[in-house]
């Protein structure tokens, strides 16, 4: 079975990953004479980065960079797809080893400290690195903690509220932050690149629908309901369509996400239903239900049961995890091809 995506991905990200040795190279390390001397470097900078808190300014490119929150993985794998290593990130707190699935083959806690913030930041931890940058574009949080790490070291938050910011926005601004802007404007290409291959590759996407959902708590389904998700934004640029069932049930708090008794789970159905569970009693309850095992998705076999990280990332895609999740669907996008 092929793998366009993370075929294309590893090449560039190897290239970048060269580079990498514990902490930020300047590009003129890499023998990168184009970049270096035009957005590589110290030629770079002063650089100004805006974001919600106001302007940070970066003088010179960042050697020891702190990456902070629990809102996704954008900034960390921003720079190690650019060839930069940070000297601490924030670990995943549902990992038994506190990395994400699709990380855990990059990071090395020999040169990355794993950092827990789930019960809030350690402000003398942060400080005893001695960071130069404090990368926390994903930490939606930082209202609270903005003005002590910004007295720590440069801080970069968020620029718009969750949901808002691209993958590809996040990386132009890290490549910004680490004087690698040409080089992240072409991950960015070569990512979209990746996932213009899998639509080609599986042509049966086209024009068809689907349902993507995560199974909680007892009773309820909650599922993406708006193509405002980034998600739906992914999936269609796959040939996918949401399913127009879920489009106008009820959404939480406004969000993209919907809630679905089990009395309403008909409406789950599509040429691919996706879904993951938290744990294998719910996935057994939700197979029990006649709406379910009536549903033309189930009775064909296209119904695909992944991992909550995959719907995760999919729903708050990063430039490496986005090739992992995309595998993860792959045997579910190759039941449409039939």
């Amino acid at each position: 079975m092929s793998r366009p995506l993370r075929t294309t991905l590893l090449t560039v990200t190897l290239l970048a990953g060269l580079a990498a040795c514990g902490s930020v190279k300047d590009d003129s390390d890499t023998g990168s004479a184009a970049e270096s001397a035009t957005t590589g470097g110290s030629s770079a900078f002063p650089v100004t980065i805006t974001h919600k808190f106001g302007d940070t300014k970066l003088t010179s490119p960042p050697k020891r960079v702190v990456v902070v929150g629990n809102g996704g993985t954008d900034d960390v794998d921003a720079l190690y797809a650019l060839g930069v290593t940070p000297i601490a990130v924030t670990k995943d707190s549902l990992s038994s080893h506190g990395i994400y699935p699709w990380l855990k083959d990059r990071i090395d806690t020999r040169e990355t400290k794993l950092i827990d913030t789930l019960g809030g930041i350690d402000f003398e931890q942060i400080a005893s690195l001695q960071p130069d940058l404090i990368l926390a574009t994903s930490d939606f949080t930082l209202d609270k903690d903005y003005k002590k790490l910004s007295a720590v070291a440069p801080t970069i938050g968020y620029a718009t509220a969750w949901g808002r910011q691209s993958w590809q926005e996040h990386v132009q601004v890290v490549g910004k932050a680490v004087g690698k802007k040409a080089r992240a404007e072409k991950l960015i290409k070569d990512t979209e690149a990746g996932i213009a291959a899998v639509r080609t590759e599986h042509a049966g996407l086209d024009g068809r629908t689907y349902s993507l959902s995560i199974g909680n708590t007892p009773a309820k389904i909650y599922t993406i309901a708006s193509e405002t998700d980034f998600a739906a934004k992914l999936m269609s640029e796959l040939g996918l369509g949401l399913t127009p069932s879920v489009k106008n049930i009820k959404t939480v708090n406004g969000s993209p996400t919907g809630e679905l008794s089990f009395e309403q789970l008909d409406r789950l159905d599509a040429d691919l239903v996706v879904i993951a569970f938290t744990t294998k009693d719910l996935q057994k309850a939700f197979e029990a239900s006649t709406l379910v095992k009536n549903m033309a998705a189930v009775k064909k076999g296209d119904y695909v049961v992944t991992d909550v990280e995959t719907i995760s990332q999919l729903r708050s895609p990063s430039v490496l995890g986005i090739p992992w999740a995309l595998d993860n669907l792959e045997a579910g996008f190759a039941k449409l091809d039939n």
